[in-house]
């Protein structure tokens, strides 16, 4: 990969964040040589420039934008906001968009090309439900890679001795997630109550995400004292919610994922499909 505008220390520190990401989770041998990484001060005006070649897939975020090439050997950017990192946030940043990269590239290699992709088509693929299982992935990936940056950062160069990495007690901001269940609570038709959905959908998978670095079970009470399950259980159903979080546990690498998109499917319906009793007429 070529990176433009990083210092030796940061570049060290992003080769040993790339050394933290499974084959599986993402194949960076295939993409090294086809992807430039740029830090830029000019984010906003860089973005706007790609925007005309590549259109949102629903990805975009104001840390980074991604330019991914459908092409087999086409080139791939990253662009990477310097006014938004700082910090060893840049080795969250920049993680985040090759777990992306390397999951379009595979799911492109499936369906074609995804910016043409019509709103009928996209549902039959699953793309929504990729689109989300994206982003925990790449949450849960780059959780981990900066944890252990930062590890190391404080530790040194080696290992610990028996392999086992230990961390101090880690806070998981709720607010965001508290925010949009809040909206949902309060949504007073269902056309409002389906636009919010999905925003809470967001915020569940980085939540989820950032959990899965620190469990295998998909019980986030007994990490975070302020999982708002009541909240959720009062929105959606806990126990739809929590079967999704077990299917994006279970879901670790692309082919993982195409078996259970039915079940992230599933759940997704069933926890809309609870939420909108609400406005069911009453008999």
């Amino acid at each position: 990969m070529e990176m433009f505008n990083f210092s030796t220390g940061e570049t060290n520190r992003i080769n040993l964040a790339l050394g933290f990401i499974g084959k599986k989770e993402v194949d960076l041998e295939r993409l090294a040589d086809r992807t430039l990484i740029v830090k830029t001060e000019n984010f906003a005006d860089e973005c706007e420039q790609l925007a005309a070649y590549y259109a949102h897939l629903g990805l975009e975020n104001g840390n980074a934008r991604l330019a991914y090439n459908p092409s087999a050997s086409g080139n791939h950017k990253i662009l990477v906001n310097k006014a938004a990192v700082s910090g060893l946030s840049y080795i969250h940043t920049l993680v985040t968009e090759l777990v992306h990269l390397g999951n379009l590239s595979q799911y492109g290699a499936d369906h074609g090309n995804v910016y043409r992709l019509e709103a009928d088509q996209a549902i039959a693929e699953y793309y929504y439900e990729f689109l989300l299982w994206s982003k925990f992935q790449a949450m849960k990936i780059a959780t981990r890679a900066h944890a252990l940056v930062s590890w190391h950062e404080v530790n040194g160069e080696a290992p610990p001795a028996d392999g086992r990495y230990q961390f101090a007690q880690v806070a998981f901001a709720v607010d965001d997630l508290n925010a949009g269940l809040q909206r949902l609570q309060t949504s007073k038709t269902i056309a409002v109550w389906r636009e919010e959905f999905w925003d809470v959908l967001e915020e569940l998978v980085f939540y989820f995400g950032r959990l899965a670095f620190y469990q295998q079970t998909a019980r986030p009470g007994d990490l975070d004292e302020h999982f708002p399950a009541e909240a959720i259980e009062e929105t959606v159903g806990l126990d739809n919610c929590l079967a999704l979080y077990a299917a994006l546990q279970s879901a670790r690498d692309y082919p993982r994922w195409r078996a259970e998109k039915q079940n992230l499917r599933k759940w997704i319906v069933a926890m809309q499909e609870q939420g909108k009793q609400r406005f069911a007429p009453q008999v």
